[in-house]
């Protein structure tokens, strides 16, 4: 009886202890599957980490690299720049040259026309002369009125250089210079005398003056004077006095240049 029953405790503990090591070794197994699993995460943690390192130090020494070439484009640019300023600055120095030039030729032409201009004005100036009567055709008398008239010489026999205006009976110096004038005026017989002045600008120079009762009658005078360029000259009948023309043409006004000054 006792037998039976210690075998059967033995049994019962023997079965136990297999159950417990049994236990042990699947705790033991679970406990080195787990520290193989983790040592697997921690690597392929690492492993993932150097590779995200290693792109970094790629991007960074990409990064690096692209700043010098950035900075070198810069420079290449700055120097482009400072280059098309140069070539700017010489552009506009030839125009600047070219318009100097033809700055220079324009002054050269207008120089050279004030220059045949005033040969052509000297050259007038040798070739001046004009003569002219006082009417154009037939015969008459101008006056007597209460006030001195212009006297206008219509026929004119030469007119070189055409300083005097028939128009308006004014002779115009075109050059500075010394001018000899001369008139001669003509009249019947009249209680009115024949008389006319010569005048340089508004001031009265020289007078012809006669008068009798009957017959023809004449008076003349001449003068030289300096004048200066736009002067004018002219005959004017005093007041109260007249003047006659014939056919003849015996009332004249003439003038000519004897030299310039």
């Amino acid at each position: 009886m006792f037998l039976p029953l210690l075998l059967l405790v033995c049994s019962v503990s023997t079965a136990e202890l297999q159950a417990q090591s049994d236990n042990d070794i699947l705790s033991h197994k679970r406990q080195s599957d787990g520290q193989v699993g983790e040592t697997e995460r921690l690597t392929e943690q690492q492993t993932f980490t150097q590779d995200i390192n290693a792109v970094l130090r790629e991007m960074s020494a990409w990064v690096a690299a692209l700043k010098v070439e950035v900075q070198q484009l810069q420079r290449d640019n700055e120097g482009m720049f400072t280059e098309l300023q140069c070539l700017n600055q010489l552009i506009l120095i030839d125009q600047m040259i070219i318009t100097v030039q033809s700055l220079n030729y324009l002054l050269s032409l207008s120089v050279k026309t004030t220059e045949l201009q005033s040969l052509n004005k000297r050259y007038q100036a040798k070739h001046l002369a004009f003569s002219a009567s006082l009417l154009a055709t037939g015969q008459g008398h101008t006056g007597p009125f209460n006030t001195h008239i212009n006297l206008i010489f219509k026929h004119v026999v030469t007119n070189i250089g055409n300083a005097y205006n028939p128009n308006t009976g004014l002779f115009t110096a075109p050059v500075r210079g010394v001018y000899h004038f001369e008139f001669h005026i003509y009249g019947h017989g009249s209680n009115n005398p024949t008389s006319a002045e010569l005048v340089k600008n508004r001031q009265q120079i020289f007078t012809a003056w006669t008068s009798q009762p009957a017959g023809g009658q004449k008076a003349s005078n001449g003068v030289s004077l300096l004048l200066e360029i736009g002067d004018v000259v002219f005959l004017r009948m005093r007041a109260n006095s007249w003047v006659a023309d014939t056919a003849g043409h015996h009332t004249t006004f003439s003038g000519h240049l004897l030299f310039t000054m």
